[in-house]
């Protein structure tokens, strides 16, 4: 078993559509469009993308971010991740400046 956690300070992303280009997938790109809280969004994706790398074992840069895609399912819209055709449960929460992600595998 895996576990991986991460912690992003909001205030770190400058330029949304620029960190958005080289952290979302197309899928995601089209929810993070829809969003009015984009830069929460995104603390939220890398946070999970980075505690992913965590829980598998790898290091950032190891695996593209937009690889990994965090997406919803389910009446709730509990978030996910999908990598290369695998779900793996993950959870993001948020606080003021920071979102924290934990991916247990």
């Amino acid at each position: 078993m895996g576990i991986g956690i991460d912690i992003v300070d909001v205030r770190r992303i400058k330029d949304p559509e620029r960190f958005a280009d080289g952290v979302l997938s197309p899928r995601e790109r089209l929810i993070f469009n829809d969003r009015k809280d984009q830069i929460a969004f995104l603390a939220g994706r890398f946070a999970a993308k980075e505690a992913f790398m965590k829980a598998m074992g790898r290091g950032l840069g190891s695996i593209a971010l937009r690889e990994i895609e965090v997406l919803y399912r389910g009446l709730n819209q509990a978030p996910y991740i999908s990598y290369h055709d695998v779900d793996y449960d993950v959870s993001i929460a948020h606080d003021g400046d920071y979102a924290v992600a934990v991916v247990c595998i």
